[in-house]
């Protein structure tokens, strides 16, 4: 009965839009996405982030600064349970961003002005395959890019390459040991269209414990890790033939940690707050922070 209740709420607040899977890889909206929505259930968010990285990480994990890109995300999502166990969901961001310092890539990109563009679509498919005592859900996803954006440089705002993704969420109920607790894991494996028949496919898995303080009120921390599958170290000369793709094919390593809070006002409407920043890295740039704020509506909601 414990665990039934405790699926029952994370449901609930994944129908009213409180998590966002397909948002999760970049800022870990994703709260017990093992659990997935009821059939009938739809969801729309309005996410915003802002984005600041006053260094880069080295091949050998050195920060060294070449300048501060600060960046402003729009990133627009939904969600569909057709069924019990299966949810679709979609998002397209708007990536707004700027380079300030010397080291500017050729091009127009790094010239210290706002430039602003759609970058990706991603779409995803979920599968409720169990609900307890440990929920697993898998899916399946495809990214492409919406239009053919600029790619090199410090405040390229995508890598405008098609992806495939598989994954899976799992989590448990800690409410036996600790009241209103849930922890959860995240696995993605993505696999990166080559540039210069070079690969870097990438894997990322995030973990994250959350407490219900209140069916309204919950809060989260969360650690994710990236490994890229071949890729190129960086910097590169602008001498070498593969200068032009670095900004896609670096070879990037990251650890990310943060915490946030969600707050449903009611069955239909949610908003959340998180937090992220780097600890260390590898050939990619340093998060000095990512704040990110988003609201949600959801419908069909009359099953609670």
């Amino acid at each position: 009965m414990i665990r039934q209740g405790f699926a029952r709420l994370a449901r609930q607040r994944l129908a009213c839009g409180m998590a966002m899977g397909c948002l999760a890889l970049l800022s870990a909206e994703a709260s017990a996405q093992a659990w997935l929505p009821d059939a009938g259930n739809a969801s729309f968010s309005v996410v915003f982030s802002d984005v600041l990285h006053k260094k880069h990480y080295d091949s050998t994990g050195a920060e060294i600064d070449v300048g501060h890109t600060s960046s402003e995300i729009v990133n627009l999502a939904g969600s569909f349970s057709p069924t019990d166990w299966l949810m679709i969901q979609a998002s397209v961001p708007y990536v707004n961003s700027r380079y300030k310092g010397e080291f500017s890539h050729p091009g127009d990109i790094d010239d210290g002005a706002w430039h602003g563009t759609l970058t990706d679509l991603l779409v995803t498919g979920h599968f409720q395959v169990t609900e307890g005592p440990i929920a697993f859900a898998p899916y399946v996803g495809v990214m492409v890019p919406t239009q053919d954006y600029v790619t090199l440089g410090h405040s390229a705002p995508g890598r405008g390459l098609e992806e495939y993704w598989v994954g899976f969420f799992a989590a448990t109920s800690l409410h036996q040991w600790i009241p209103r607790t849930y922890v959860d894991m995240r696995t993605n494996y993505a696999f990166v269209e080559e540039v210069a028949n070079v690969a870097h496919d990438r894997t990322n898995i995030t973990l994250e414990l959350g407490h219900y303080f209140n069916e309204s009120v919950s809060a989260r921390l969360f650690v994710t890790r990236q490994w890229t599958h071949g890729g190129i170290d960086i910097p590169v000369p602008p001498t070498d033939p593969l200068f032009p793709y670095h900004d896609q094919l670096a070879n990037e390593e990251f650890v990310n940690v943060g915490g946030g809070f969600s707050w449903a006002l009611n069955n239909r409407m949610g908003f959340f707050g998180l937090y992220t920043q780097s600890i260390e890295g590898k050939n990619s740039h340093k998060v000095d922070h990512r704040l990110t704020v988003g609201m949600s509506y959801g419908i069909g909601l009359g099953t609670y």
